[in-house]
């Protein structure tokens, strides 16, 4: 098989030596078979490049390329003829062409359109392939009384009547041919045939109508022949569309060219230039000769009928994809139930009093990203049924996007008592049985403040997410107080941190039973505004991630301070709290290095706090918390014991301690049953070879009990409260005195 390099090579030079001998012909006379001699090899190389195409590719493309050389073989069997028609038939003051040729004409032609057409579009409804059936037919016939008429001019005006309704009908079959190239071009969604390949073959149906100009401007030189001289180009543009699909081949371009959008409208233009141009050229033979033809008048009749009919179904196709993107506005493709710009609509537009339920389920992602996407859509689309099934008829139902539902109710008060109570049941979803929380925003509205409703029922649930656990949370006027207060703490917090009014205290962390002090806890304080008052919202602006980072640089800095002044055993560790929407920078490891590094503090000298929610998850949460380890800065489960998943997170987390969350320390010294989960994270650490911290130690009893089950750290109020780096100083100093001692 010839590589397409060199058949593209050879058929540009067939086509440059069939120019060289056309023009060299004009000034000197050679035998008549010579210009013949490119024209039959520049459609042989087309044959075989379409050969080679249909052995490259298989499917769809190696029948198209197999059929299109099977009719490039019949223009060339046509070619050959047409050669031996010059020797053979008398001269008639016009090159000769017998019925046998223009029969070969046609045959080929009309199985270059046939392959056309039955190349796939893809991805096209019954309207659209019949309204680019009609683009065809429209070209056809447009073709068809344009051809006629000049055809007649031609035969008149050289005197050539035999074969002249074979040549008629070839010329109409090879316009055709290129016009429904174009067509399947402008109108098919998907082609398995690269768009390059289509351009070069549209070319070839200008190849009968220009061989007829060029008959009538080759005429003075009966050596030289209009055919000939057209067909080493019909070659070389098959040859170039051959090339065009080995190249997307070799490019690993095996995936299907998809239109854009805006490639289907253009079809439109096909009925509107054909009209135009039939409208013209009936114009002008009538203005010349006073009267129109029977064809002229069938044709024009058939192509207004034509464009009538193709722009009724483009119409009707029209006004489906509207009703389509309409409905899938207003619904939501998974479940099924109505969407967000539906809901918000009907909120608006509701009369009479009403209720708007916000749900939100918590935990979804960790859920999705757990178990995977399907079970996810499936959690979804149980819990769009449960919906529906407790709302009943009259309530709208919507999905308004990721986890998030909507009610409008209009009557039943008691749905949202029994929406709480449903979630007690699990969900079945892709054969798990899942319990899902959910955290629920109600407000009550009336006709005067049903546009209203919506923004209301988002602050009820935005406060209902705000809590732990399932919660649900109805509007009152307090609510937008509480906004109107964030709004403010926001707006100080980002002045505040910008004028340096936060500082750190450190509460100590100490050896039990003897008090001797091995590390410290940073904590941030901000004037007199509480903790709980402003890292919450520092978390909703996304200030957390600067706020940390200056928490992260001031501790390392203090804590390097503290390793040159009393020496590199003094404090074992510093720890800082990081919180899940820091865990999601991806910059995070980057900072933590940059802070070591600039002070000059060993990585094992600094302790990461996280809580279990923060990389429940995975993800990017638990990437950064891996990256963290592998720097050589230690990692500690804060409030360990109150999430769901603290067993399997010792397994999946990079963690060096864990700090048991006060709650289960108050237990301490009363029944069995209340110790057993103290003495069972203690037994777990150890055989894991984690460290054990105990949160929120308050008394002496608490203490002695902790170390009699194990523990060997602590921190508290027994302890020391959160203190100042000088009071921490003075601790350490004291404390290497009693060493010294």
């Amino acid at each position: 098989m010839a590589r397409p390099g060199w058949l593209t090579r050879f058929a540009v030079l067939m086509a440059v030596a069939e120019v060289v001998l056309i023009v060299t012909g004009t000034r000197a006379a050679y035998p008549v078979l010579l210009v013949w001699v490119p024209a039959v090899a520049g459609l042989a190389a087309a044959v075989t490049a379409f050969r080679g195409a249909a052995v490259r590719t298989g499917g769809d493309l190696r029948a198209f390329w197999r059929r299109v050389a099977v009719a490039m073989g019949f223009v060339l069997l046509a070619g050959i003829s047409q050669a031996v028609d010059v020797i053979t038939l008398p001269w008639s003051g016009m090159p000769p062409i017998g019925a046998r040729t223009l029969c070969l004409y046609v045959t080929g032609t009309v199985l270059a359109i046939t392959a056309m057409l039955r190349l796939p579009g893809g991805g096209r409804t019954w309207r659209q392939l019949l309204t680019a059936v009609l683009d065809v037919a429209v070209v056809a016939v447009t073709g068809g009384i344009a051809t006629s008429q000049y055809i007649g001019w031609f035969m008149n005006r050289f005197g050539v009547s035999e074969s002249a309704w074979w040549l008629n009908i070839a010329m109409i079959a090879i316009a055709v041919a290129g016009a429904v190239v174009v067509v399947k071009i402008m109108t098919a969604r998907r082609s398995p045939i690269p768009r390059s390949s289509l351009w070069w073959l549209a070319p070839i149906g200008l190849a009968g109508p220009l061989s007829t100009l060029l008959m009538t401007a080759l005429r003075p030189w009966p050596h030289l022949n209009g055919s000939a001289a057209v067909l080493p180009f019909v070659g070389l543009f098959g040859v170039l569309a051959a090339h065009a699909q080995h190249r997307r081949l070799a490019a690993g371009g095996g995936s299907p060219w998809i239109a854009p959008p805006s490639a289907g409208r253009r079809g439109s233009a096909v009925p509107l230039v054909a009209t135009g141009l039939v409208s013209l050229l009936v114009a002008i033979v009538f203005l010349r000769t006073g009267h129109l033809t029977t064809v002229q008048v069938a044709g024009t009749t058939m192509l207004l009928l034509l464009v009538v009919a193709r722009q009724a179904i483009a119409l009707a196709e029209n006004n489906s994809l509207l009703d389509t993107v309409a409905r899938q506005a207003m619904q939501d493709e998974l479940t099924g139930l109505f969407s967000r710009r539906y809901f918000t609509a009907a909120v608006a537009s509701t009369t009479g009093p009403h209720t708007v339920v916000l749900i939100d389920l918590k935990e979804f992602r960790a859920i999705n990203d757990g178990l995977g996407p399907a079970a996810g859509d499936a959690l979804l689309t149980a819990y769009a049924e449960r919906l529906t099934a407790l709302a009943g008829r009259h309530a709208v139902v919507a999905r308004l996007g990721g986890d998030e539902f909507g009610l409008l109710l209009t009557a039943s008060p008691d749905t949202v008592d029994r929406l709480i109570t449903a979630g007690a049941e699990p969900l079945s979803a892709a054969g798990h049985e899942l319990l899902v929380e959910v955290s629920i925003g109600v407000t009550d509205g009336d006709t005067g403040d049903a546009a209203d409703s919506y923004r209301r029922a988002e602050l009820a649930l935005r406060e209902a997410m705000a809590g732990a656990g399932g919660r649900v949370v109805r509007y009152d006027a307090t609510l937008e107080r509480q906004l109107s207060r964030r709004a403010t703490v926001a707006a100080d917090l980002r002045r505040g941190l910008a004028a340096g009014e936060f500082h750190l205290l450190y509460q100590p962390i100490v050896n039990l039973p003897d008090g001797h002090l091995v590390g410290v806890e940073s904590l941030v304080r901000w004037g007199d505004v509480s903790p709980a008052g402003f890292i919450p919202v520092a978390e909703d602006t996304g200030l957390i991630v600067e706020l940390g980072a200056w928490i992260l640089d001031t501790a390392c800095a203090q804590a390097a301070e503290w390793r040159r002044r009393h020496g590199p055993d003094a404090l074992r560790s510093v720890a800082v709290n990081v919180s899940a929407r820091q865990l999601l920078d991806p910059a995070l490891p980057e900072i933590v290095a940059a802070a070591l590094a600039r002070h000059g503090l060993p990585a094992q000298q600094l302790t990461i706090e996280i809580t279990e929610t923060a990389v429940f998850g995975g993800g990017r949460a638990l990437a950064s918390v891996t990256a963290l380890s592998e720097l050589g800065v230690n990692i500690a489960l804060d409030d360990f014991g109150t999430g769901h998943s603290s067993l399997g997170l010792l397994r999946t987390c990079p963690v060096d301690a864990i700090k048991v969350d006060k709650s289960f320390v108050d237990g301490l010294g009363g029944s069995p049953q209340q110790e057993a989960i103290a003495i069972a994270l203690t037994g777990i650490a150890e055989t894991m070879g984690l460290r054990t911290v105990a949160e929120g130690v308050e008394t002496a009893e608490q203490a002695q009990r902790l170390y009699e089950l194990g523990y060997r750290q602590a921190q508290g109020f027994h302890f020391a409260r959160p203190l100042p780096a000088d009071a921490i100083d003075e601790m350490l100093a004291a404390q290497q005195n009693r060493v010294a001692a």
